[in-house]
């Protein structure tokens, strides 16, 4: 077995979440603790892509934290030296087609009343199912229930979770949509599901309890969202850095390895076997910096001298992808020479960490314990897509407010920027969407593999956003039309339904009791294994109790650490 790798740990997934657990796993095991991390794809970072477009920061990826509710984040963000930025909060078209009159709608048609943006409809909707507040159950506005909404925390989230219940059912038993239903009327309901421009995902019917606490952080009054300065991917790019192998030699990242199995042994420690396409056997020096060029992914960062022996220069036929790091004589993954003919790379470790969301999981699912893999499955994936648009005359201003002609385009989310130099003017434009909406804008992804944001690409792409975001939707002149679309300097379209990603986010299903669900995912023994050393770990946003945000991620990764020794 001398052509096999041994590690402590294996970390599989370089998005945030893996590489969060490795760094931490090094702060609080130190250079004694061999990790190595493997990658499927040619790029670190999973879900979180920021592109730089025509002096913008596109965020394809996670681009808003709630500030207080994320303390995690916030302090790795810190811990990093990086900086949050204001980012506008949760908000509601208010065109009139937006609007709904509920007292009009619950009494018949025999009253009137305010009529509700569909934000403040799912307040509503979130107050009558909770019943706790003591104020108005008609007025998502009373002060009452901003006063109880304030003193919300995890505490009161856990009771949600689990012990929340309306009419004898415990939420978690019920979907979102469901118990809308219990407490709204279906034209109701069914205006937050169309009209709605922030992700309520009711069309998904969703575990109630967690789509609840979701919104209740969401809309705590005390909080604030927030985004970062440097752009998401700043994340990744310091992380990375900061587990360089010339800096951290006990530690070592790889990119182009995909997981196809894994084996329990004898001896309690874990077989993994990767499939490589041999583009590169990445040890942190191939890493690419996205921000500034985002079209080379495996360039060498140069934060050295470039005096390092480890460069690959991807012109040439790959011999020197396996090349070792001989100051690294440890038994961690700094022994390249290993691979077959057939591109297999065999791992052995003591611990295995998956920190992957649903997709990938779901392929290994027969590796895994029966229980197991059922739990994976426990989830709804949510694909999403984004859009942006640099505009070099851009008919909207700094006042535009967020949502703005969002009822009337395909689309959940809209939102606008807008930069004046002088009498220079310049802005850029993100569609967000998730289904139906983002069938609009999918056929025009040009890429098979679609592992990154497409720019540039398909020219149909700006004829779909100048159908209803043209300076004039009312205007039908052909020139007109044209000549806006030559002001369109960068355009580009991320669709994260594709794999190996399958979605933007998840959400538990309905039924589902996410904490234990989590306490089981978190550690666990292979079908078959000898030991029961609950050595196989599971972790990431998907599987979290926390879905949608990196936070949940995080907050996974200290609760696997805790089972490593």
């Amino acid at each position: 077995m001398s052509d096999i790798i041994s590690s402590d740990t294996v970390i599989v997934g370089g998005g945030i979440t893996g590489l969060y657990t490795c760094y931490k796993l090094k702060q609080l095991k130190g250079v004694n603790h061999t990790v190595s991390l493997f990658e499927a794809t040619g790029r670190f970072g999973g879900r979180i892509e920021t592109v730089e477009m025509g002096g913008f920061l596109a965020e394809y990826g996670p681009m808003r934290f709630e500030k207080l509710a994320q303390p995690l984040l916030m302090d790795l963000i810190s811990e990093l030296g990086l900086e949050t930025k204001p980012f506008v909060p949760y908000t509601a078209a208010n065109d009139p087609d937006s609007l709904f009159d509920i007292t009009f709608d619950e009494s018949g048609g025999k009253r009137s009343g305010s009529k509700l943006t569909t934000l403040e409809l799912l307040k509503l909707g979130i107050l009558r199912l909770l019943n706790a507040s003591g104020g108005d159950m008609d007025d998502p506005n009373d002060p009452r229930h901003r006063a109880w909404w304030s003193t919300l925390d995890e505490e009161y989230y856990s009771y949600v979770r689990n012990k929340a219940s309306y009419n004898g059912k415990y939420l978690y038993e019920i979907g979102f949509w469901n118990a809308l239903s219990l407490v709204l009327s279906h034209r109701a309901v069914n205006k937050i599901i169309h009209y709605g421009t922030f992700y309520h995902l009711i069309h998904f019917n969703p575990n109630a309890a967690e789509w609840v606490i979701f919104w209740l952080r969401g809309l705590h009054p005390d909080d604030e969202l927030v985004g970062i300065k440097q752009g998401t991917e700043s994340l990744v790019q310091e992380l990375v850095r900061k587990l360089d192998s010339r800096l951290e030699p006990s530690v070592s990242l790889h990119l182009n390895h995909r997981l196809t199995a894994l084996f329990s042994q004898p001896d309690g420690r874990v077989l993994l076997e990767f499939k490589t396409d041999n583009k590169t056997d990445n040890i942190t020096d191939n890493i690419t910096d996205n921000i500034t060029d985002n079209i080379t992914d495996n360039i060498t960062d140069n934060i050295t001298d470039n005096k390092n022996d480890n460069v690959t220069d991807n012109k040439t036929d790959n011999v020197t992808d396996n090349v070792t790091d001989n100051k690294n004589d440890n038994k961690t993954d700094n022994k390249n020479d290993n691979r077959t003919d057939n591109n297999v790379v065999k791992v052995l470790a003591k611990h295995v960490v998956l920190a992957l969301p649903r997709c990938p999981l779901m392929q290994l699912r027969p590796q895994l314990p029966e229980h197991i893999g059922e739990m994976v499955d426990y989830v709804i994936p949510i694909p999403l897509v984004k859009c942006f648009f640099v505009n070099e005359n851009p008919w909207w201003n700094e006042f535009t407010p967020p949502q703005t002609r969002a009822s009337s385009t395909p689309a959940r989310e809209i939102h606008y920027t807008f930069r004046k130099d002088g009498n220079c003017k310049r802005g850029i434009v993100m569609v967000y969407c998730d289904p139906p909406s983002m069938l609009y804008w999918t056929p025009f992804v040009r890429q098979q593999g679609h592992l990154k944001a497409e720019l540039n690409l398909d020219k149909r792409l700006v004829g779909g956003y100048l159908q209803y975001l043209r300076s004039s939707p009312d205007n039908t002149d052909v020139k007109k039309i044209e000549a806006e679309a030559e002001l369109i300097s960068c355009f580009g379209i991320r669709d994260w339904s594709r794999e190996p990603f399958e979605a933007g986010c998840h959400i538990w299903k309905a039924g589902v009791r996410a904490e234990e669900a989590i306490k089981k995912l978190t550690a666990f023994s292979l079908q078959g294994s000898l030991l029961s050393n609950k050595n196989i770990h599971i972790c990431g946003e998907a599987y979290s109790d926390f879905q949608g945000f990196i936070e949940g991620g995080l907050r996974t990764a200290l609760q696997v650490i805790k089972h490593i020794t």
